[in-house]
């Protein structure tokens, strides 16, 4: 093994099955979720959806919530996407990009908007969003931690 595969297997991330995603966008909101290496996309629990133009450009703001606490979210809007979600039902969600950090580690990344109520983690953290730095243990839960100054 050369050095270099010796730093890229040190520069790995330890995950669980689920673990907290904070917005640092956002003032780190913290979200618990789930780790799908199943679903292609990222989704988000999203209430309120408003789709609207600002400029030359589509916009959408949201409330996302966690628990008792709850954030409103003012971004672009990409596009519409095509999923098939976990009931094997076709929708037409929004997609944004969103900043998401997990563990000490911070990113942009593609979410699908939805209603995630019936569902126990309001993200669903997908297999493209997650880099290739990251090693699941599908057994273990919150191995990347929790920041201090966020109750659980």
């Amino acid at each position: 093994m050369d050095s270099k595969q010796i730093n890229n297997i040190q520069s790995i991330t330890p995950i669980g099955w689920r673990e907290w995603i904070y917005l640092p966008t956002y003032d780190d909101f913290p979200l618990k979720a789930k780790v799908d290496t199943g679903a292609r996309t990222s989704a988000l629990h999203a209430t309120e959806i408003i789709e609207y133009d600002k400029g030359n450009n589509k916009w959408v703001s949201f409330i996302l919530t966690q628990e008792e606490n709850s954030t409103k979210i003012k971004t672009r809007l990409i596009e519409h996407k095509k999923i098939i979600n976990s009931f094997g039902d076709t929708e037409i969600r929004p997609l944004i990009k969103l900043k998401i950090r997990l563990g000490k580690i911070s990113w942009k990344t593609k979410v699908t908007l939805t209603t995630r109520n019936k569902m126990t983690y309001p993200m669903l953290l997908g297999r493209n969003s997650l880099l290739r730095k990251h090693l699941i243990y599908a057994h273990k839960s919150y191995l990347a931690g929790r920041m201090k100054n966020h109750n659980q």
